[in-house]
């Protein structure tokens, strides 16, 4: 029996060894799915969970600029190939709650962190939030998502008509990552995130047909800006979710854009300098391909101008209210016609249905027999033991 002040000390390391943080627990109507457990094999959410595992233990937790151009990286971080076990099933015209979890408790029982008490918020405020969907083209439990075209559902960015919470503002000041803009209005939809209980929306349009499709759910930290330093720049934190999408319309996804062309390395997004004195809030660009106009006939979409183009870092949306209270809404200045989305490399969705500290990655499916990997959390190593 292991005493209880080793227990107490094994827990407040964890923070030493684990990642950012990963996805929690994705629900639907009255239905739960915990997302999979990175650091223990054997934990049975493994062989039922619909989220993809994002990263590996002896690898970083998100992609860089370095690796925009990379197609594996950026489809599902570590999971391009690796599907996850299960499915959700969600009706088209619904949504899904996506909860994460931060890997340290710097933010826990902090102020500006919604009602969240029972596990750790996420741990970053500053930052774009992107979703996009791929069809798996008949079942998601085979599908190599490594080439797939990916449709932007919503994004959202910086909403110059809120502001961040003061208690939320405190705590990021804190930790310490100073909040940008350190005063007046500006919500970052990261932000909004951790207040709203590391909760993030993503509605499902209603003409969507109905089939097997992934969500590609991606956070976007810019606290750390692009300078000599290779781990530097926007950190996009990047979760693949599968669905089963029922009673949809007669709607088929656009060819997309593959992973690789979503943004530039190079590009203003790459370079975003939040601690710039000449940061303004107004002209925060979201890069990437447009929302697809198919998004307007269902219920999806973060408030403001969306001037996007398909290519990355091509005529971005610039300024406005990016961000939305309960879903990030997104609506367009005009339809933009869903081929404008699609840059020079794309692949065809053919199917029925159509601060700076590095981080950890995980294997993708349960071994056969409980393995306890080298990092593998306190609490999730003794509810293990102490159950057995």
């Amino acid at each position: 029996m292991y005493s209880l002040s080793l227990i107490a000390a094994l827990l407040s390391s964890t923070s030493l060894v684990a990642g950012h943080g990963q996805v929690h627990r994705v629900s639907s109507g009255g239905s739960s799915n915990t997302g999979p457990n990175i650091y223990f094999a054997g934990d049975s959410a493994n062989s039922k969970t619909a989220t993809r595992v994002m990263y590996k233990a002896s690898s970083p937790a998100f992609v860089l600029p370095s690796g925009f151009t990379d197609n594996s990286q950026m489809s599902c971080e570590g999971s391009a190939k690796s599907p996850a076990p299960d499915t959700i099933d969600v009706n088209a015209g619904q949504s899904i709650d996506i909860f994460w979890e931060g890997a340290t408790a710097e933010l826990k029982n902090k102020a500006g962190t919604g009602s969240l008490t029972s596990y750790n918020p996420w741990v970053h405020a500053m930052g774009f939030v992107f979703d996009y969907i791929t069809s798996c083209n008949g079942d998601c439990s085979n599908f190599d998502a490594t080439n797939a075209g990916w449709t932007k559902l919503a994004h959202a960015g910086i909403d110059t008509s809120k502001s961040i919470s003061d208690g939320l503002r405190s705590t990021m000041k804190g930790k310490p990552e100073l909040y940008h803009p350190t005063s007046g209005p500006g919500l970052w939809a990261m932000a909004k995130l951790v207040q709203d209980g590391s909760k993030w929306t993503v509605n499902i349009p209603s003409s969507l047909k109905s089939g097997q499709y992934m969500i590609r759910h991606e956070l976007s930290a810019v606290h750390n800006p692009k300078n000599s330093n290779p781990t530097s720049g926007p950190q996009n934190y990047i979760a693949c979710i599968q669905l089963n999408v029922k009673n949809g319309g007669g709607s088929s996804l656009p060819s997309g854009t593959q992973a690789k062309d979503l943004y530039s390395p190079n590009g203003a997004y790459a370079n975003i300098d939040v601690n710039s004195p000449s940061f303004d809030p107004s002209k925060v660009e979201i890069p990437g391909p447009a929302v697809w106009d198919g998004v307007s006939s269902g219920s999806s979409g973060s408030s403001g101008n969306d001037s996007g183009s398909g290519k990355a870092d091509d005529k971005p949306s610039t300024g406005g209210n990016h961000g939305s209270g309960k879903a990030p809404t997104t609506t367009t200045s005009s339809k933009t016609k869903a081929a404008a989305s699609t840059p020079a490399t794309t692949s065809k969705n053919t199917g029925s249905g159509s601060s700076k500290s590095r981080c950890r990655r995980r294997s993708s499916s349960p071994k056969p027999k409980p393995k306890r990997l080298h990092n593998e959390p306190a609490r999730r190593m003794f509810q293990n033991r102490l159950s057995s």
